[in-house]
């Protein structure tokens, strides 16, 4: 192979890696996005089920009162015209995210553009310096054979040349460090674009922030006039209780009549029975006196004697038949009254019983028009519930297929990452056999470099495909001893760290059901991960247990080692997102996304918990049937 046609095929070998790389970034932005999205939407969905719950509940509510219930109608409407201006905000922000990744894209085809004219550059310079050397060679050749007689002179054009080999070294030195200010300029500029950007969004966010102002001020409204309308209410319960106290004034005002007409009875039957008793008194007198005379006369009224006696005995029959007589009128009258009381209080019960039903019967007629406009209400707001979910529902299927195509597509890419890598590969291993003894010290470290990050993409290919695997595998649901799989788990990665010297703290496991092979990827990325960032710790602890919570069982692996800062937590279970750099600790930033990805195929939860330079707890949610 000639050195034109291998450096042919290292400019086409440069190009593709170059053009696979920016085709790789667009499509893990594109699923970053898409993930983002479905989180967003999933988010959506239980913020609507909880307005749903609410919604229902205020339905219940609105069966006692109709006017609450249409304020609440319109503050739902509000709400879902808020909703619609927050697609429109998001739709808005995707278009300028999507604007700004174009240019991005722009600017790294423009840099690649530039790599691929620097490294046609530098292997011309090679060349040159390359033929330079070789009759450099000849020269010296050719001066040692002529100047044999002159070594002196030769001593000193060999110092005069090392001086020019010097200089040559520094004007090199000092290009590369023209070229690494100019690419600080880029980069300065770079950033002052995303500084105005983040200024255009922030001011986008504080007009949105001036629309929620605006809106909790009209809500302020409603609620105001909510508070009127219960003003109202109470004003009206108020003139009832007046009118009930109107109807007590009546009722006590007609006892007192009562009272007083039973008073003027009383003092009636007092005067009669003084009467009675002045009449008896007269008698008493009257029969004195006939005794009297009846002394006088006894022998001539004899006959008169038993004559009287006989009037005496018919006037008293008379007499106690005139006082039954009297006793039966008063007994009849009082009678009349209690009927003519009984009457009237009959008349007031007819008239009250009247009122009433003819005020029930305007509650009813309310009722059967608030009862009609819920109704209407009602089906108003099932038909939007129904027309929502069916939104969510196709949303949600949509972004499933994407993620299903994106998935697809991240495992063939990973595929065909392979073959450029191999040719990278190649042909550094050509030039370690062919010209390793014509290359200097920096070339060998840039042939090392160039192994050691192949390497390193080899891992990252291995990592996405795994990382994709597990997004397509199904589950097969068995019975997990995790204590038993925890335990394999720590022999083997003291075997990997057989230094170490790591205290482990076993709390008590419960068994779940799971994928065994899926949860024991998890576990080993969680105890391994704790291996690792203790690595630096001087005595390290890992402790490993397990609480229930609910219909769930909590797992949590404790470490002592480097922590994290909270601040980056939205990075931590993203694809490729590391919090330390891999100089401190190595890694691909693949495995916690494994995990939530498994985990989430289980209906789990996974969180963390972390402080830098006191340790984290990193812990994962499944259900416990």
């Amino acid at each position: 192979m000639s050195k034109v046609k291998k450096r042919d095929l290292f400019l086409i070998t440069d190009q593709d890696a170059a053009y696979q790389n920016k085709q790789e970034e667009k499509r893990d932005a594109e699923l970053i996005s898409a993930n983002q999205e479905l989180a967003f939407q999933i988010e959506e969905r239980e913020e609507r089920a909880a307005e749903l719950i609410i919604a229902n509940k205020e339905l219940a509510y609105q069966n006692v009162e109709k006017e609450k219930r249409a304020a609440e109608l319109v503050i739902a409407n509000k709400e879902l015209d808020y909703q619609s201006k927050e697609k429109k905000d998001r739709a808005a922000e995707l278009v300028i995210a999507n604007k700004e990744l174009g240019f991005q894209n722009e600017e790294k085809e423009n840099r690649a553009a530039e790599l691929a004219i620097a490294n046609k550059e530098l292997a011309y310079q090679k060349e040159e310096k390359k033929d330079r050397a070789a009759e450099l060679v000849i020269a010296n050749k050719e001066l040692g054979f002529q100047n044999e007689e002159k070594e002196n002179r030769a001593a000193e054009l060999i110092i005069a040349n090392k001086e020019l080999v010097f200089q040559n070294e520094e004007k090199e030195n000092r290009a590369a460090e023209l070229v690494i200010a100019n690419k600080e300029l880029v980069f300065q500029n770079e950033e002052k674009e995303n500084r105005a950007a983040e200024l255009v969004i922030a001011n986008k966010e504080l007009a949105f922030q001036n629309e929620e102002k605006e809106n909790r001020a009209a809500e302020l409204v409603i609620a105001n006039k909510e508070l009127a309308f219960q003003n109202e209410e109470k004003e009206n319960r108020a003139a009832e209780l007046i009118i009930a106290n109107k109807e007590l004034v009546f009722q006590n005002e007609e006892k007192e009549n009562r009272a007083a007409e039973l008073v003027i009875a009383n003092k009636e039957l007092a005067f009669q029975n003084e009467e009675k008793e002045n009449r008896a008194a007269e008698l008493i007198i009257a029969n004195k006196e006939l005794l009297f005379q009846n002394e006088e006369k006894e022998n001539r009224a004899a006959e008169l004697v038993i004559a009287n006696k006989e009037l005496a005995f018919q006037n008293e029959e008379k007499e106690n038949r005139a006082a039954e007589l009297i006793i039966a009128n008063k007994e009849l009258a009082f009678q009349n009254e209690e009927k003519e009381n009984r009457a009237a209080e009959l008349i007031v019960a007819n008239k009250e019983l009247a009122f009433q039903n003819v005020e029930k019967e305007n509650r009813a007629a309310e009722l059967i028009i608030a009862n009609e406009d819920l109704k209407k209400a009602e089906s108003q707001i099932v038909e939007l519930n129904i027309g929502l979910e069916q939104k969510i529902i196709e949303r949600t299927v949509q972004l499933e297929a994407a993620n299903k195509e994106m998935e697809s597509f991240s495992y063939s890419v990973s595929h065909d990452l392979r073959a450029p890598l191999r040719a990278i590969n190649g042909f550094t291993q050509i030039l370690v056999e062919d010209y390793l003894d014509q290359l200097d010290s920096d070339a060998k470290e840039v042939l090392d470099e160039i192994v050691s990050n192949s390497i390193k993409m080899s891992e990252l290919i291995d990592n996405l495909l795994e990382f994709s695997r597990v997004g397509k595998q199904n589950i097969s649901m068995v019975t997990v001893g995790i204590k038993e799989l925890i335990e394999n788990i720590i022999s083997e990665l003291r075997l990997q760290y057989p230094d170490r010297d790591v205290q482990l703290d076993m709390k008590p496991l419960c068994d779940i059901k799971g994928d065994k092979h899926l949860l024991k990827q998890v576990f080993i990325n969680l105890i391994s991960n704790a291996f690792k960032y203790t690595g630096k710790t001087k005595d390290a602890i890992i402790e490993i247990g397990s609480y229930i919570e609910g219909p769930h069982c909590v797992f949590y692996v404790k470490d002592n080692g480097a922590g994290f800062d909270m601040q980056y937590y939205d990075k931590l279970y993203g694809v490729f997102q590391r919090l330390h750099s891999s100089n401190e600790f190595e890694g691909t930033g693949v495995g916690l996304a494994i995990i939530k990805r498994i985990i989430t195929k289980h209906n789990g939860k996974v969180w963390a918990e972390g402080k830098v330079n006191e340790g984290a707890c990193f812990y994962i949610s499944l259900p416990n049937t």
